[in-house]
This record gives C-alpha cells, sequence and structure tokens, in this order.
C-alpha cells in the first residue's frame, strides 16, 4: 500500500513538472518580427492571367483576427472590384476570391492592408500588393494627391478613394489613404472617371450617411493630381444650436450646428437681434470668428492685468510683477532649451523626415461672436434670427433662438461711518 501510494505521488510530480515546463505556442518560437511575403501569385506585373484566385504565402502562421479589423476580408481590396472579396485562411497562406470572376482584357490591383498579424501579434505596417492583368497590358494611369478632414484640418488616414468610369457604377478601381494623407490609385485607364472618396468609419466598405467624404470629375491621360477635403453632406442646413448665448452686455456668442461654409457671405446682414420687450432691434457693429475674437481679448485681458500690476508700486504689488517676469522669462528659456534640443536631435537624425501635407483651404468654423453698437442697458430677453446661412454641403437655412441678458448687480457702498473718538473722556468720579 505505501509503495502504491509513492508511485501515485511520484506520477503527480512528473504531470505537474510537464505541465509547468515553458513550450512555444502553435506558431513556433516567440518572435518580434512581422509576417513577410514569401511568394505571391499572380507575381506583380503578370499578363494574360487564368487563374481565379490570387494567394498571398507568408513565413509564419496568421492570425485570422487582423488588427483593426474583425475579419481578413476587411483588409483586403481588390481594384477595380464589382463586390468585396471573400478570404481563405490555411494558417500561412490566404487565399483571395472576387466577388465575381475576372473581366477580360482588364488591370487588377489586390492589396492586403496594413494590420495584419502573427499568432504572437505582431502587425505589418505596409501593405501587401499585387498587379497583372487578365489582357495583354497594364495602364499607366495614376491619380495622386491627399486626403484631408476639412473640419479638423488635418489629413485622413485610412480614407478609401473610388473610381467609376463612365454609366458603369458597379465595377470601381479602389484604393486607401496612407497614415500621412496620401493615396495613389493607379492602373488606371484613359478616360473619364468619376472619384469619390469617404472614411469608412465602420470598416463596411459602403459610404454611410454621416460619414465625411469628398468626389469630383477628372480625365485621366497619364497622372491626375487631385487633393479631398472630406466632410460630412448635411441636406439641411446650418440653425442656431444649445451654445448660442448673450456673453456681457456688448457680445453674443453664436454657435451652429453645423460647420459654415467659408466661401459663402457672411456678414452683420445675416444677423438681428430684437428685444421683446418693445420689439426694437439691437445694432450690430460686426461678426467675427470665435477662436480671432478669443484670442484678441485675451490679448487685451493680459495687458490690462500688467498695465495694473506695474501701477501697483507697494511691496507687495512690486513682487507680484517681479514673480510674473520671472516665469517668463523662464517659459522663454525653456521654450528656447527645447528648440535646442530638437535641432540637435534633427541633426543626429540621419533618415530624412518628410513633413505632413497641409491643407490649401480655409478651415471652416462652426462658432463667432457678435459685438453690439451699444452696450445693453437693461436686462432683457431677446430674439437672434440668423438668416440664410450656408453650410459646406450648400444648404442654406434660417432659424432663431431666444437669448437674455441679465445685467449684473451694483455693488452696494458700504454707508456705514466709525463714529470718532470721544475728545477728552471723563473718568468716573471726576468733575
Amino acid at each position: 500500500m505505501t509503495s502504491h501510494i509513492r508511485r501515485l505521488a511520484l506520477t503527480a510530480i512528473v504531470l505537474a513538472g510537464a505541465c509547468a515546463s515553458p513550450g512555444f505556442p502553435a506558431g513556433g518560437p516567440i518572435s518580434k518580427k512581422p509576417l513577410e511575403l514569401v511568394k505571391v501569385s499572380p507575381d506583380t506585373n503578370s499578363l494574360n492571367v487564368k487563374s481565379r484566385t490570387v494567394t498571398f504565402q507568408f513565413d509564419k502562421v496568421v492570425n485570422e483576427r487582423p488588427r483593426g479589423a474583425t475579419t481578413l476580408d476587411q483588409i483586403v481590396t481588390i481594384s477595380p472590384s464589382d463586390g468585396a472579396p471573400s478570404v481563405d485562411w490555411h494558417r500561412r497562406v490566404l487565399v483571395i476570391h472576387p466577388h465575381k470572376p475576372w473581366r477580360a482584357n482588364t488591370a487588377y490591383t489586390v492589396t492586403i492592408l496594413p494590420g495584419l498579424t502573427d499568432l504572437f501579434g505582431n502587425s505589418t505596417v505596409k501593405p501587401f500588393q499585387t498587379v497583372f492583368s487578365t489582357g495583354g497590358e497594364i495602364p499607366t494611369g495614376v491619380v495622386r494627391g491627399v486626403a484631408f478632414d476639412w473640419v479638423l484640418m488635418h489629413v485622413a488616414s485610412g480614407a478609401r478613394i473610388e473610381a467609376t468610369i463612365g454609366a458603369d457604377t458597379i465595377l470601381r478601381y479602389m484604393a486607401t489613404s496612407d497614415s500621412s494623407g496620401r493615396f495613389a490609385l493607379r492602373y488606371l485607364p484613359a478616360g473619364a472617371l468619376r472619384l469619390r472618396m469617404f472614411l469608412d468609419e465602420n470598416n463596411n466598405g459602403v459610404l454611410d450617411r454621416r460619414e465625411k467624404w469628398d468626389s469630383v470629375s477628372v480625365t485621366v491621360a497619364d497622372s491626375v493630381r487631385h487633393d479631398f477635403y472630406l466632410f460630412t453632406h448635411d441636406s439641411a442646413g446650418p440653425s442656431l444650436g444649445e451654445g448660442t448665448s448673450v456673453t456681457d452686455s456688448v457680445t453674443v456668442r453664436v454657435k451652429f450646428t453645423q460647420t459654415l461654409s467659408p466661401s459663402a457671405p457672411f456678414d452683420t446682414s445675416h444677423f438681428r437681434l430684437r428685444l421683446l420687450k418693445d420689439s426694437s432691434f439691437v445694432a450690430i457693429r460686426g461678426v467675427f470668428a470665435a477662436v480671432s475674437h478669443d484670442s484678441v481679448v485675451t490679448v487685451r485681458k493680459r495687458f490690462t492685468a500688467d498695465s495694473i500690476a506695474l501701477a501697483d508700486t507697494s511691496v507687495a504689488g512690486r513682487a507680484r510683477v517681479a514673480a510674473t517676469d520671472s516665469a517668463r522669462a523662464k517659459a522663454k528659456l525653456d521654450s528656447i532649451s527645447q528648440k535646442q534640443i530638437a535641432d540637435l536631435r534633427a541633426r543626429r537624425d540621419t533618415i530624412k523626415k518628410v513633413p505632413p501635407p497641409k491643407p490649401s483651404r480655409v478651415q471652416p468654423l462652426s462658432e463667432y461672436v457678435i459685438e453690439l453698437v451699444r452696450p445693453l442697458a437693461d436686462s432683457s430677453r431677446m430674439t437672434l434670427t440668423a438668416e440664410n446661412i450656408v453650410n459646406l454641403a450648400g444648404s442654406v437655412r434660417t432659424s432663431s433662438r431666444f437669448v437674455s441678458y441679465f445685467k449684473p448687480p451694483v455693488a452696494k457702498k458700504d454707508s456705514t461711518r466709525l463714529k470718532p473718538p470721544a475728545e477728552n473722556p471723563k473718568l468716573p468720579g471726576k468733575p
């Protein structure tokens, strides 16, 4: 009985050691390198292709869940395409099927977008691609440019561009902008094209109603350059929003529900401010962008504060001025030091960095400040009307909103006076 118990204990120890011993996952030894392409078929620049599928073979096992998407189908594009492709996973091999069979005498580009991962979570940062033709040539037409988010005024990475030819809206040439917003839609046949670019926020390959987009028609002979400015196309014009309110006796802050067209006329003639108590109109001196107005107000406040501080010649006042001057001097030195460090790093960096693209259009705004000719004298309730306001899509709308001004209470002066001390007070018991 004792020997039997000993054998069971020894077996348990051996099994525990086997379970605890380190081992490699199914994908092999731990690797920090992303997937590398070993072979692709049809190979790039192949002509008269008869194969019905495209095969990508990698050096490691591919994860079926790519980064930034739920399925492999979502990071694969075929250009031109007449429908979403499907992907078959075979460990290290991905087999891509077009939605419909290849068309005759057509050049195709099959791309696996960045985000393909291995079993250790390493993701690719560059796309894999092959170009081939079912005919005897590959056209050389190309459209290049940059995609911008117009409202936010920065590049739009991952935006999808589509091109259609004539009345054929089913077959679409496609490409995607990179991390810098740049794109190149290549291998286009010569002729008139309709281009549309959009931010596919839900990654379903379809332009949804609230997604940002832009479009243009071009004629391709060899190479065409065009930048896209993406924005939400609202069919209803902008209206006065929740943030519209009276700031003080001379300014009204106006917030629209949409950004306005920078090219549309916009001045004091588009606003009417009417007092409810007698239906009289309040004269408006000007309308300014809130960003510019706030900047001017900040400078004014700082100048006023500095003037008051300099006028205070007391010991505490001089101490506050000295502390402020010291803080500004330190901030200036810090900024100079940071610039010197950045310049030093730039000289040491042998890799030439390409500056990000900058939009050439004016930023559209949605917030403005109305300045009145004269200050409001009393607390009052008013109606603000914005007439014929145009959004980025060209939609026009007139809207009104109630606003109120509350006159700040006047500080009461202290009317109490200290009684002067009694002169020669009499002591008790003395005449």
